[in-house]
C-alpha cells in the first residue's frame, strides 16, 4: 500500500513538473499549443499571439489558446531591437513576453516577436505545373484552397483562377476565410521569390493556427502571368479604372457575337467575336504592355483568346471574371448600340498611383500639404535606410493606426517594392483618407542615399 502511495505521489510530482511554465497561479496557459513543439515552458514567460486590436501605448493582450492575458508595459520594458513601440506589432503576431507581477498586474519586462521566414524548405514549395494541375480539380472534392495573400487591389487587378483573397497584412480582417479543416491543403502566393508575404502567412498558419498541409507557390503571380495560363480581373477593378482612370488607359474587348454585343455591352467595349482573334491582334496597338481586358459568356472561350494574345507577346491581358453577368450582378451599368468603332489606347499609371518623378519632387521639397508615409517594418528602416522626414507606420498595423494620420493632408505612401504600399492605399481609401502610393522598388546605399526603379 505504501508502495502504491509512493507511486501516486511520484506521478503527481511528475505531472506538476511537466506543467511548470505552461500555467501558474493565474490558472491560465502560458505557452500556446502550437508553440510547444519548439518551446518548453519557462517561468513568467508567455508565448502566444497579439490579440487583435489590443495594442495601446500602455498595454496589450496576449492570446494563449483560449486564455487571454492583459499585459502592461512602460519605459523600462525591453523591446525587441526592431521595435520602438508595442503598437508596431500587428494583430496575431507570434510573440514572447517575459513578465513580472507588480501591484496585481502582469508587467512585461521583455517583448520579442517572430519575423517572416528567411528560409523556405523545398518540400513546402509547389511549382507552376503542380499548381496548374491542382486548379483543374474541384476544390471541395480535392480538399484544397488557394489564397492570394497580396492586397485586395492587387487581387482585383489580376489573380489566379479559383484564388480567394486573404491579405497577409490584413489577416485579422479576413481570417474567417480560413478553412475549418486543419488538414486542408492550403496553397499561398504573393509577388514572387523576393516577396515575404507568403512565407509570413505560412508561418502564421502552421506555427500559429496548426494547419498541417500548407504550401507556397513561391514563383508567385509574376511567374504565372508570364505564362499563357488564365489571369482573371474582377469587375471592381474595371469599374475603378473606368471611373477614376484616364481616358483610353485600357482596352475592353467584348468577344461575343455581334448581335449579343450590340444588344447589351459594358460601356467603352469594342466587339471582336472570339473567332476573329487574328483581326483583333492586328487592330491592337504596338505597345505590348497595353492593358487588355476580355469578356465573354464563355470563360473558356475568353481564356483561349487570352492565351493567343499572350503567345503573341501582349504582356498585360486578363479575362473579366464571370463576364458581363458578373458585371451586372455588381449593379454596374450596361448600354446598347454604343460599341466603340476602333481601339484607342494611351498608356498611363493606374489611378491612385504616383509617378517616380513626382514622388522624388515631393520628397525633395516636403510640401506642407503632404505627408510621406513609410509602411515598412521598423527593422527595414534600420537595416536598409529611410527617407528623412517620413512617418513610419507598418502596414500590418495601419488598419487600427490610420487615425494617427492628419485628415487635412494628402498621404503619399511607399514601401520597399510597391505591394505593401498598395495594401496601405486600400486601407486608407476605405477610411476616406486622401492618399496615393508609389509602386516602385528602392535600392538603398550604405551612405544613406537611394535609387528608385519604376515598375
Amino acid at each position: 500500500m505504501d508502495k502504491a502511495k509512493g507511486l501516486f505521489l511520484f506521478l503527481m510530482l511528475f505531472l506538476l513538473t511537466a506543467s511548470l511554465g505552461t500555467s501558474d497561479a493565474y490558472g491560465k496557459a502560458m505557452v500556446a499549443s502550437n508553440c510547444k513543439g519548439c518551446h518548453n515552458g519557462e517561468s513568467n514567460t508567455l508565448r502566444g499571439f497579439m490579440k487583435a486590436g489590443s495594442q495601446t501605448d500602455k498595454s496589450f493582450q496576449v492570446q494563449v489558446d483560449k486564455d487571454v492575458w492583459d499585459v502592461y508595459y512602460d519605459s523600462s520594458t525591453k523591446l525587441d531591437k526592431n521595435l520602438t513601440t508595442i503598437k508596431e506589432l500587428a494583430d496575431y503576431k507570434i510573440v514572447m513576453v517575459k513578465f513580472k507581477e507588480e501591484g496585481g498586474k502582469v508587467v512585461a519586462t521583455e517583448v520579442s516577436y517572430k519575423t517572416p521566414l528567411t528560409f523556405s524548405p523545398s518540400d513546402k514549395i509547389i511549382d507552376i505545373d503542380e499548381l496548374s494541375a491542382l486548379l483543374k480539380k474541384d476544390p471541395k472534392k480535392a480538399n484544397y484552397v488557394l489564397f492570394d495573400v497580396r492586397g485586395v487591389s492587387n487581387y482585383q487587378e489580376g489573380h489566379l483562377p479559383r484564388a480567394i483573397v486573404l491579405p497577409n497584412y490584413r489577416f485579422a480582417k479576413y481570417k474567417d476565410r480560413l478553412p475549418k479543416d486543419k488538414n486542408t491543403l492550403i496553397v499561398t502566393y504573393c509577388n514572387g521569390y523576393t516577396c515575404s508575404m507568403s512565407p509570413n502567412f505560412y508561418r502564421v498558419l502552421t506555427e500559429g493556427y496548426g494547419y498541417k498541409n500548407v504550401k507556397m507557390f513561391a514563383a508567385g503571380f509574376p511567374a504565372w502571368r508570364n505564362t499563357a495560363l488564365p489571369v482573371y480581373t474582377e469587375p471592381e477593378f474595371l469599374k475603378y479604372v473606368m471611373d477614376k482612370g484616364k481616358p483610353n488607359s485600357y482596352i475592353l474587348i467584348d468577344l461575343r457575337s455581334r448581335q449579343k454585343a450590340q444588344k447589351e455591352h459594358i460601356p467603352g467595349a469594342i466587339n471582336f467575336p472570339a473567332n476573329f482573334v487574328e483581326a483583333l491582334y492586328n487592330a491592337l496597338p504596338s505597345d505590348r504592355n497595353a492593358r487588355i481586358i476580355l469578356y465573354s459568356d464563355n470563360m473558356k472561350e475568353a481564356e483561349s483568346v487570352m492565351r493567343t494574345l499572350r503567345i503573341n507577346v501582349f504582356n498585360t491581358v486578363s479575362v473579366l471574371n464571370g463576364g458581363i453577368e458578373a458585371w451586372k450582378a455588381k449593379g454596374y451599368p450596361t448600354t446598347s448600340d454604343s460599341l466603340a468603332s476602333k481601339i484607342e489606347y494611351k498608356a498611363s499609371i493606374l489611378p491612385g498611383r504616383i509617378s517616380v518623378e513626382e514622388f522624388k519632387e515631393i520628397v525633395k521639397n516636403m510640401p506642407p500639404d503632404k505627408v510621406v508615409l513609410d509602411v515598412r517594418r521598423p527593422d527595414e528602416r534600420v537595416k536598409k535606410g529611410k527617407i528623412e522626414g517620413t512617418l513610419n507606420i507598418p502596414v500590418d498595423t495601419l488598419d487600427k493606426r490610420w487615425t494617427e494620420l492628419p485628415k487635412d493632408k494628402e498621404i503619399i505612401i511607399h514601401c520597399q517594392d510597391g505591394p505593401r504600399a498598395t495594401v496601405a492605399f486600400d486601407i486608407l481609401n476605405e477610411h476616406g483618407i486622401n492618399s496615393r502610393y508609389l509602386f516602385a522598388s528602392f535600392k538603398w546605399n550604405k551612405d544613406g542615399t537611394y535609387e528608385i526603379v519604376a515598375k
